[in-house]
């Protein structure tokens, strides 16, 4: 009997760890769901491999030389009629086989410096093409976040909708129970259960949308749609963000703006390329070269040529009808575009940094109005329970306590939802989301 009993024992205790292991992996944090679409979301992986193009364009090339191998053979077979001082001559089927072969190095030495250019620009596309994988990250980051932090809320609303219904029920079967005591009208039992059946669509209807918040992230996650109720967190909001190390950010981490700059330095680049054309270009030319003929039937059967070959190019172009001119007048007014660009942008950045810092400040202020409605409507509405059951209190009046802790629940929800989406966009424009993957 107590070997029996040590094996249920061990045997529950195993059954209870696998659990306790099953639900621990089946919760997801923040962290977990961003790290998941990082890793599987189909926008990053297109982003990711136009970075790898980029890199793949840094490369020596500019500087290095060409090397070319060239071997040509071929056959002729000729017949030849000729005539000298009265006397004439054939050769039917005369055999001719030639080969050929070289090798050819091209190293162009100077080009205006614009192979330098080209290699800086490369590196500045790469940085640009990084920026634009980190842009598209930041905007995933947020996207994942508001969809996770709207889960949370539509549990929070579900459990609200459930405690009401709960309420309605209970306030349904005292109805009932008065009803047969003939102590209450059929008309109070009947509004009773008109509530009871609106609670009820109503928590259906709640269930729905958190049904559909869940397809929404795992859509971002790249997950199976399906899966869902792996949320277990609460919404906790940062300590307060200060507008002007929120502008410094902005100014020095913001993407947008990065970006812009990197145009800035393409843009200037490009004028250096197109300035590039009107200096000479100086190339060595090496290699060596293997030429090889028989004709057995003529007078000189055999010629053999082989040896090596070098020396220089310098080139100029004096004159292109202009075409240079007009090309440095183009880069010089796409650099004037950078220019203004990068000036626009940082405009509109920084309106929109005070826009959504007017916006958090705000919507802070109403959660600290709607945690305090919430707090007193779940009062009111736990005093007013204890007084209908008492009979102190009708069911219409009581319905109203009801309906007005729903709303407030409802409002708090949304404000504190409102308020992190505010505090997402401002860390988002600052450029300094990452600090959500740590927080």
């Amino acid at each position: 009997m107590k070997v029996k009993r040590l094996l249920g024992f061990f045997f529950c205790f195993i059954v209870l760890f696998i659990s306790g292991v099953y639900a621990q992996s089946s919760h997801f944090t923040l962290n977990q769901c961003i790290e998941q679409a990082l890793e599987a979301n189909y926008s990053i992986k297109m982003v990711r491999n136009e970075q790898s193009v980029a890199e793949n364009n840094v490369t020596y090339a500019p500087f290095l030389p060409t090397v070319g191998l060239d071997v040509q053979q071929s056959q002729k077979i000729n017949d030849t009629k000729t005539k000298s001082n009265g006397e004439i001559h054939k050769l039917n089927g005369s055999e001719t086989n030639s080969l050929s072969a070289g090798v050819g190095l091209n190293w162009q030495l100077f080009d205006g410096m614009a192979m330098f250019t080209t290699y800086e620009r490369y590196q500045e596309m790469q940085a640009r093409g990084e920026l634009k994988t980190q842009m598209i990250v930041e905007n995933l980051i947020v996207e994942v976040s508001s969809a996770y932090y709207n889960v949370i809320v539509q549990h929070s609303k579900l459990e609200a909708s459930k405690h009401s219904l709960e309420l309605s029920t209970e306030r349904y079967n005292e109805a009932r129970d008065k009803y047969m005591l003939g102590v209450l009208s059929g008309l109070e039992l009947q509004q009773a259960k008109i509530d009871l059946n609106a609670d009820s669509s109503k928590y259906m209807k709640q269930k729905e949308l958190l049904k559909s918040s869940y397809i929404s992230l795992n859509m971002l996650m790249n997950s199976a749609l399906e899966q869902d109720m792996y949320v277990r967190d609460s919404i906790v909001l940062r300590p307060v963000l200060l507008l002007e190390e929120l502008r410094n950010s902005t100014l020095e981490y913001n993407t947008s703006l990065l970006m812009a700059r990197k145009d800035q330095k393409i843009s200037a680049m490009d004028v250096k390329l197109a300035r590039s054309a009107l200096f000479p270009t100086l190339d060595f030319n090496g290699g060596y070269n293997y030429s090889l003929t028989k004709t057995p039937q003529a007078t000189t059967t055999l010629n053999r040529t082989n040896g090596v070959y070098w020396g220089f190019t310098l080139s100029m172009n004096v004159f292109e009808r202009l075409e240079n001119h007009r090309k440095i007048k183009n880069a010089r007014l796409q650099q004037e575009y950078a220019e203004w660009s990068y000036r626009e942008i940082e405009l509109q950045i920084l309106a929109d940094l005070a826009q959504l810092y007017n916006t958090y400040e705000n919507n802070l202020q109403i959660v600290n109005f709607e945690n305090e409605s919430a707090e007193v409507a779940f009062e009111n509405l736990d005093a007013a329970l204890e007084k209908y059951k008492l009979g102190s209190l009708s069911g219409i009046e009581f319905r109203e306590f009801q309906r007005s802790y729903i709303d407030a629940v409802d409002r708090k929800l949304a404000s504190i939802y409102q308020a992190k989406v505010s505090e997402l966009s401002l860390l988002l424009i600052s450029g300094r989301i990452g600090e959500m993957e740590q927080s």
